[in-house]
């Protein structure tokens, strides 16, 4: 990807620069694989399209990453890399026009395991919090680099904030007997999953660089992500990885389709897949278009039997996981988006996203005794003409919670909205701080207590403290 020579203003308007105001020069960082220059956005330091593993392409498809190559000299870390390959959903529906309409030309590869990193202090030795942050998209859309995942405000905050992208569709997920076959360990599956521990594992190494804290980590996701982040609490090789986690509105545990396929019916379901190509074996697969495989099938995690080697509900039952501080939440009307007309849109969004998330919620706090905290979002987003009134729809609170409303400059957003999105940013701000969100001149928040009903946090018109009760459909 090709950068403007010199520092300097990036375009006419003069949005970002990779000069500070005062004439501070360009950021400058040493990672473990070669250093980097990146620009300023304001106060805050951004390198963008920061290799994190291997180009996943040709004999690489449907395997582990493999670690970046280095490079000499100094790389241009100006522009984001490209997302993963994946379909789009239609263009006049709310959940593109709300979270994948950027204003930048989306740009896709299956070299695509890159990564972003904001902070407000690029030097060694500073200490910050991080935030690793994985976007949703039910594994099929979304990307990292997405503006609604901008991290600039959070960063300003005082933390480091790192987005990624991760393989997507069948070429993040498929299990194939093939692909267990050439594999020492007999797994398939899980190869996205495997690029978020690949890519936390580029933080614990390089994130002290960028004025980092490896031993303050904190995941953090909305959708797929939050339900990523649930399994990698159940993974022992993420572990050492992070110490905190923030789920929205989903779950691995308590799923409505219930637990992670087991390692044979996921490769039954990869051969039937691979059926649809004529029956291709991974040979002939792997010389396929990474287009034409991406557009059929939905895939997700399976019990692999590598990063995941049993089903996360069990590991949570008996209390394996990660015993690390936990924040949950969902929004008031999650099933809007994906209700057909003749469903009940409260039971579509219990079913598959209240429900599960609360009992991730429940069965943490129970088994592991860690504390747990959960939200609900009741503030109706103010959406631009021509899009449907679906109330607080499945991603509606995302604009608040890294206080981007900036992002999306066509919507008439009001006084209201930016007091809440400052609430909550600086809420989730402290949350990776401390592992506790309330304080510090914050509304003080109790501790999730279930199973019936709890003390929350109402993010809404008001920020207020409520008693929640358990969904109408219980996982």
């Amino acid at each position: 990807m090709s950068a403007p020579e010199a520092d300097g203003s990036r375009d006419a308007g003069g949005a970002r620069t990779r000069v500070r105001g005062g004439g501070a020069a360009a950021p400058r960082v040493r990672t473990a694989t070669g250093r980097l220059v990146g620009e300023w956005d304001g106060p805050v330091a951004v390198f963008r399209g920061v290799p994190f593993a291997a180009p996943p392409v040709g004999d690489l498809r449907w395997r582990p990453p493999r670690p970046a190559a280095p490079w000499a000299g100094e790389r241009r870390a100006y522009d984001f890399g490209p997302a993963p390959l994946q379909p789009q959903p239609p263009a006049d529906s709310v959940m593109y026009r709300t979270n994948f309409a950027d204003r930048r030309a989306l740009v896709m590869s299956e070299d695509c395991l890159y990564l972003n990193v904001w902070t407000p202090d690029p030097a060694p030795g500073t200490g910050l919090p991080v935030m690793v942050w994985i976007h949703g998209g039910g594994n099929r859309y979304g990307h990292g680099s997405q503006d609604i995942h901008d991290g600039r405000a959070l960063a300003a905050r005082g933390l480091v904030v790192v987005t990624l992208n991760h393989r997507l569709g069948a070429l993040g997920f498929l299990a194939h007997p093939g692909l267990a076959a050439e594999d020492e360990s007999g797994a398939s599956g899980n190869y996205g999953l495997l690029d978020i521990v690949a890519a936390l594992a580029w933080v614990r190494e390089n994130i002290a660089a960028f004025g980092g804290d490896p031993d303050r980590v904190t995941l953090a996701g909305n959708s797929a992500g939050a339900a990523h982040i649930c399994h990698l609490m159940a993974a022992r090789q993420a572990r050492p990885l992070f110490r905190a986690a923030i789920g929205q509105s989903a779950s691995g545990v308590g799923r409505a389709e219930g637990p992670l396929p087991a390692q044979a019916d996921a490769q039954k379901q990869g051969l039937a897949y691979a059926d649809g190509f004529g029956g291709r074996d991974i040979g002939a697969l792997r010389r396929t278009s990474g287009v034409e495989l991406i557009v059929r099938g939905h895939f997700g995690p399976v019990v692999d039997g590598r990063i995941l080697t049993e089903p996360t509900d069990d590991v949570f039952t008996a209390g394996r996981q990660h015993a690390v501080p936990l924040l949950v939440g969902t929004n008031r009307d999650e099933g809007t988006v994906y209700a057909s007309p003749d469903q009940d849109a409260e039971a579509v969004g219990d079913a598959r996203f209240v429900g599960p998330v609360w009992h991730w919620a429940r069965t943490h706090r129970t088994t592991s005794g860690s504390p747990t905290w959960m939200y609900r979002f009741t503030r109706r987003p103010p959406l631009p003409p021509g899009l449907p009134d679906l109330g607080v729809y499945h991603t509606a609170e995302l604009p608040y919670v890294l206080d981007n409303l900036t992002q999306r400059p066509g919507w008439p957003w009001q006084d209201t909205d930016r007091r809440l999105a400052a609430v909550m940013a600086d809420t989730w701000a402290r949350f990776v701080a401390s592992g506790d969100p309330g304080g510090a001149g914050l509304p003080p928040w109790p501790e999730f207590t279930g199973p019936g009903d709890t003390p929350a946090m109402v993010f809404g018109d008001t920020v207020r403290q409520a008693v929640l009760r358990g969904p109408a459909r219980p996982s």
